[in-house]
C-alpha cells in the first residue's frame, strides 16, 4: 500500500477515494448524508496527523494515546466522540507476526483509524466498500468500526490456528524422535501465544464496555453486531487456554520421551554389561597364569573356554529376552 492516508466517502449508491489530500478540502456540510472512513497508515506525515486533531476536535488526553503506541487496549467516551485503541496482531505475506497498534475515533458517521504500519487486515473491507459488497454501504460508521473490529479479531485467530496445525506437527515428531529443535520450537509458540494472550485479553471489557455504553454513536441495530464479536472473544479466550494447555503438554511428552530415550540407553547398556561380566570373570580367571591351573595344560583347552564364554553369552541373551528386559 503505497498512499499513507485514505480517505473514502460513500453511500449505498456511490463511492469515492481520495489519498494524500489536504484536510482542508473536507468540508463537513459536504458529507451530511454520507460515511465517511479516513485512515492514517504510519506517523511520518505528522503535521497532517495533527491537523486531523485539529480538525476534529481530538482532546489532548486522546492525540497523547494515539501517538504513545504503547497503550493497553480501551474505550473511552467523549461527549463528541469515542476513542477505541486495540492491538493487532497478524502474518504478514511473508509469514511474518506483525504487532501494532491501532486507534479509532467515531465521531457521528465518521470513522478515522491510525495505525503504525502499512500493512494491515483491512483490504476485504475496502473491496466490499468499492465494490459494494454486502451491506456495509447500506450502514453508518458504527458497522464500519464494528468491520474493523472484526478483522482485528480475525488476525488472532488466524495466527491461534496456525499455532495448533503447528501442535500437531511438533506432536507427531515428538512421538518419533524428542529433538532439541522441537523443544525450542515449543518454546517460541508459548512466548508466541503470551504475547497474544496479553494483547487479546482486555479485548472482552472493551468491547463489553462499548456495547453498554448506550453511546448516541453506536446505533442500537448496531449493537447485536459488536454482541456476536463478544461472543468470539470468549470463544478464542477459551482457545487460548486449551492451546496453552496443549503446549504444556508438550512440554511434558518432550521431557517424557527424553527420559525414555535416556531409559533405554542405560537399559541397553546395563544388559551389555551384565553379558559381559561374567565373560570378563572367566577371562579373569585364566588370565592369572599360575603353575597349577590344569586347564592351562589341556590340549583344547583354549576352545573349551570360549565354547563356555559364548554359551553363557547365549543363555543370558535369550534369559533377558524371556524377561522381555529388551
Amino acid at each position: 500500500m503505497s498512499s499513507t492516508i485514505q480517505f473514502y466517502q460513500y453511500n449505498k449508491d456511490k463511492v469515492s477515494l481520495k489519498e494524500n489530500f489536504n484536510l482542508e478540502d473536507l468540508k463537513l456540510d459536504s458529507f451530511k448524508n454520507d460515511v465517511r472512513w479516513l485512515n492514517f497508515h504510519g506517523f511520518q506525515d505528522a503535521e497532517m496527523v495533527e491537523q486531523s486533531f485539529d480538525h476534529f476536535g481530538i482532546h489532548k488526553l486522546t492525540r497523547d494515546d494515539i501517538l504513545k503506541l504503547e497503550e493497553r487496549p480501551k474505550i473511552e467516551e467523549y461527549e463528541t466522540y469515542i476513542y477505541i485503541t486495540l492491538k493487532s496482531i497478524y502474518a504478514n505475506a511473508k509469514n511474518q507476526i506483525v504487532a501494532e497498534q491501532l486507534s479509532f475515533i467515531l465521531t457521528g458517521n465518521t470513522l478515522i483509524s491510525y495505525q503504525e504500519k502499512h500493512e494491515d487486515l483491512f483490504d476485504y473491507i475496502r473491496e466490499r466498500i468499492s465494490s459494494n459488497q454486502g451491506i456495509v454501504r447500506k450502514k453508518g460508521a458504527d458497522y464500519l468500526l464494528y468491520l474493523l473490529i472484526e478483522a482485528t479479531l480475525s488476525g488472532y485467530e488466524t495466527l491461534l490456528e496456525q499455532i495448533d496445525n503447528d501442535l500437531l506437527s511438533i506432536n507427531e515428531q515428538l512421538r518419533k524422535n524428542a529433538k532439541e529443535e522441537l523443544f525450542l520450537a515449543i518454546e517460541d509458540l508459548k512466548e508466541m501465544l503470551r504475547d497474544m494472550k496479553s494483547a487479546f485479553h482486555p479485548f472482552r471489557d472493551q468491547i463489553t464496555k462499548l456495547v453498554n455504553s448506550n453511546h448516541q454513536f453506536i446505533k442500537p441495530e448496531t449493537v447485536p453486531f459488536f454482541n456476536d464479536i463478544r461472543d468470539s472473544i470468549l470463544y478464542n479466550i477459551d482457545e487460548f487456554e486449551s492451546t496453552k494447555s496443549d503446549l504444556e503438554s508438550l512440554t511434558n511428552l518432550y521431557f517424557a520421551r527424553l527420559s525414555q530415550r535416556s531409559n533405554d540407553i542405560m537399559q541397553f547398556l546395563t544388559i551389555v554389561a551384565a553379558i559381559f561380566i561374567p565373560l570378563t570373570f572367566v577371562v579373569g580367571v585364566y588370565g592369572m597364569n599360575f603353575d597349577n591351573m590344569p586347564e592351562l595344560h589341556t590340549q583344547y583347552g583354549y576352545f573349551y573356554v570360549w565354547g563356555v564364554m559364548i554359551l553363557m553369552a547365549i543363555f543370558l541373551i535369550l534369559y533377558f529376552k524371556w524377561k522381555k528386559w529388551f
